[in-house]
């Protein structure tokens, strides 16, 4: 996974704090689901999580977004790998997931449009340590996610 040259590594890296922020708002858009009002969702930021969203979105460079981008897919990548029961709900669990983070990103500030294609192996790699760190017994399919990823760019 890429760093920004100025990159200060860690939990102050723009890239995390961005992904720690998104996952709060994803998670937020999943529990409402398609009956959630903006408002509603909003609310799931404090006003501190806005402010830090507003400071980093707006110096963070093309780097840190693709790295907050990866890191979320990749939690979210262990989460259904986890809880999966098969190889059909893993990939229908997948493809959901990957279309409405890449939608929220969109709506960003500085938007992202990010190649798929090229964080495919970031995502897997990351998505696998986290599975380790956390002792899990899951395991991300590389060519499903692969697959998915790939059908989804190619269908933006």
């Amino acid at each position: 996974m890429k760093n920004c040259l100025l990159c200060p590594k860690g939990t102050n890296c723009r890239g995390y704090v961005l992904s720690e922020l998104i996952l709060k708002l994803y998670d937020a858009v999943e529990k409402k689901g398609s009956q959630g009002s903006i408002d509603t969702i909003a609310r799931a930021l404090s006003l501190e999580d806005m402010k830090l969203l507003t400071q980093h979105g707006d110096k963070a460079r093309v780097t840190c977004w693709s790295k907050g981008f990866v890191l979320v897919l990749a939690r979210k990548v262990a989460d259904i790998s986890k809880n999966a029961k098969s190889d059909l709900q893993m990939r229908t669990g997948f493809e959901r997931m990957i279309v409405s983070v890449d939608g929220l990103f969109s709506k960003l500030p500085k938007g992202i449009h990010v190649d798929m294609a090229d964080m495919i192996m970031d995502v897997y790699n990351q998505a696998s340590v986290i599975l380790h760190q956390e002792g899990a017994q899951g395991m991300v399919p590389a060519t499903v996610l692969g697959k998915v990823m790939t059908d989804v760019a190619r269908a933006k």
